[in-house]
This record gives C-alpha cells, sequence and structure tokens, in this order.
C-alpha cells in the first residue's frame, strides 16, 4: 500500500512538472513576439531621428548664412586694384554649382582653383594664395611682378613666368598692363607651347635689371622691345633712347658690363659721338666692341678693354667684327 500510494505520487509530480515546462513555453513565445515588434518601432523611430539629423547638419553646413564667406582680407597689393580683385573674387563666389549650391560657402570653396582664376586674370600676380579661416573668412595674400615678360616667337606671344615657363598671354596684351610689359623677340622663330620652359631663371631677372641698371647708371632707357638671336645664344639686344643697339650677355654680371659702357662713353664716346653709333656690343667679359653706322666718315669698328687694378686702359682697333 504504501509502495503503491509513493509510486502514484512519483508519477503525480512528474506529471505536474510536465505541465508546468510545457504552459511555460507558450508564455515566452509570446513574450519574445511582443519585443520584436517594440524593436521595429524603435527601429524605425530612431532612423528617422537619424534622417532629421543629418538633412539639418546638411542644411546648416551649406545654406546656412553662418558658413557664408564676408569680405576677404587682401594683403601684398601694390599695383592692381585691391577693390578690383575684390570685386572679381566677389563675382567669382556669387555662383552657384549646379545652380543649387553657393560657391561662398565655407565648405564649397576650393582655394586652388580661386588662386589659378586670379593668376590667369591678373598677369602682374607672380604668385596668390587663399586660405580659409572657420567659420566664414578669406585671406588672399598676394605677390606682384615687377614686369610682366613676354616672350615672341613664331608669330606667336607668351607670357613668361619666373621659373621661365611659357603660359597664354591674352590677358597680358591688355592695355591696363601695357606699362608692365616687356617683350623679348626669338629671331630664330623657334616654336613655343604653353607649359615648356623657354629659359633659366637667371635670364629672366638678368632682363628686368638690366632695364632698370641702365637708367640708374648711366641716365638713358632701354625700349621695351628685346631682341636675341636665339633662346641658346645667352644674349639680350636692346634699343637705347639715343637710337644705336647694345648687346648684353646675360652670363656676365650686369654692373661689370655697365661699367666698361660708362668707361667707354668716359674715354671714346661723348654723347655728340654716339649720335653715330649702330650698336655697342657687350658679350664679352670687361670689353666693349663698338661699330657706327655704314655711311659715317667714321672709323668702325673700334673696342676698349676695362682695366684692371695693374694695368692701364688700352684702346685697338682690331679687324672687322661681324654683328
Amino acid at each position: 500500500m504504501w509502495f503503491t500510494s509513493k509510486q502514484t505520487k512519483q508519477k503525480h509530480q512528474e506529471n505536474t512538472a510536465t505541465q508546468f515546462l510545457r504552459k511555460g513555453m507558450p508564455v515566452q513565445h509570446k513574450h519574445r513576439t511582443v519585443a520584436k515588434k517594440n524593436y521595429r518601432i524603435i527601429g524605425a523611430g530612431t532612423f528617422f531621428l537619424w534622417i532629421f539629423f543629418f538633412g539639418t547638419l546638411f542644411y546648416t553646413a551649406f545654406f546656412s548664412i553662418f558658413f557664408f564667406i564676408t569680405p576677404p582680407r587682401i594683403t601684398g597689393m601694390s599695383e592692381v586694384s585691391e577693390e578690383r580683385l575684390r570685386g572679381f573674387i566677389d563675382g567669382q563666389l556669387s555662383k552657384k554649382y549646379f545652380r543649387i549650391f553657393p560657391r561662398n560657402n565655407f565648405f564649397l570653396v576650393q582655394p586652388r582653383d580661386l588662386e589659378e582664376r586670379l593668376r590667369l586674370e591678373y598677369p602682374l600676380l607672380a604668385s596668390v594664395s587663399v586660405t580659409r579661416i572657420f567659420p566664414n573668412s578669406l585671406s588672399v595674400e598676394v605677390v606682384e611682378r615687377e614686369k610682366i615678360i613676354l616672350w615672341n616667337s613664331l608669330g606667336g606671344s607668351y607670357l613668361i613666368d619666373e621659373e621661365g615657363v611659357a603660359h597664354d598671354s591674352a590677358q597680358a596684351l591688355l592695355p591696363e598692363n601695357a606699362p608692365y610689359v616687356f617683350s623679348i623677340t626669338d629671331m630664330s622663330n623657334k616654336k613655343v607651347t604653353p607649359g615648356e620652359k623657354v629659359f633659366d631663371t637667371s635670364y629672366g631677372v638678368f632682363a628686368i635689371r638690366v632695364n632698370e641698371l641702365f637708367l640708374q647708371q648711366l641716365g638713358l632707357t632701354l625700349e621695351s622691345h628685346y631682341t636675341t638671336a636665339s633662346r641658346f645664344a645667352d644674349e639680350l639686344r636692346a634699343k637705347t633712347s639715343e637710337g644705336w643697339e647694345v648687346y648684353f650677355g646675360t652670363t656676365l654680371p650686369i654692373e661689370s658690363s655697365l661699367s666698361v659702357l660708362k668707361l667707354l662713353f668716359e674715354k671714346e664716346l661723348p654723347q655728340e659721338r654716339r649720335a653715330h653709333l649702330a650698336y655697342i656690343d657687350l658679350r664679352a667679359e670687361n670689353r666693349a666692341y663698338y661699330a657706327f653706322r655704314e655711311g659715317e666718315n667714321i672709323e668702325s669698328p673700334s673696342t676698349v678693354s676695362l682695366p684692371t687694378p695693374t694695368e692701364e686702359k688700352k684702346i685697338s682697333a682690331p679687324s672687322k667684327k661681324k654683328k
């Protein structure tokens, strides 16, 4: 009796445990289903919140006046009018990308593109540096050229930069730039292409300095149109205000060549005699050759040497030297 009762009790406990387990499964399944629905609702809400956040951020970044560029700060101007430069920059920034996005937005301003446009528009600018300053400022620093060098060859004209590289010269030929321009004509008519290196940096520096020093030391001016036999000749030929030509060797110091020329004026060629000159050749170191125009009843050609500390000046009349 006791054994039977014990077995019955054990079976009753097993049935109860089985019923408890079976009863618990639907409750857990029902709980997971509710959590998934809530998760979907929360996920959709979060997604729209993120869209709203990035949309607001996008609008603020590209359309808010807080990031619109204020009038730029410009430094380094001397010859070019600051008002003109500022007006050009404002005109470029007033445009829009795809007719939607304003170019005067801090994040859409392209400094390198603006620098290139300024150099093309104003040939007198040797370099331009555009810097953005957060949140809405623009700094423009420029360096101006002393002169604009144009290289003429084979009927074409090219602006030559400080590195001796050829560029388009359309803007440099405008009348407003005429006071700053001098040209060099290559008589060999060698073809030039934009981007090509025409001469070394020292050649351009020589061409600019000789124009200044000639006036300072001799009181004479050189015309703004130079010539050269070719780009490889290392020479520069210019016509003076007195009508005669002077030939320079660009590899020689300018000061040395002008010292020889001053000595020649003092000893051999006073102003009244220079009226008959055809040319003076300074392409030899410490020596000057000169010749008079054909038809003049004067000896031609002659030379003069620059004296050294240990010797006197020598004047001679060698065989005729061709130009």
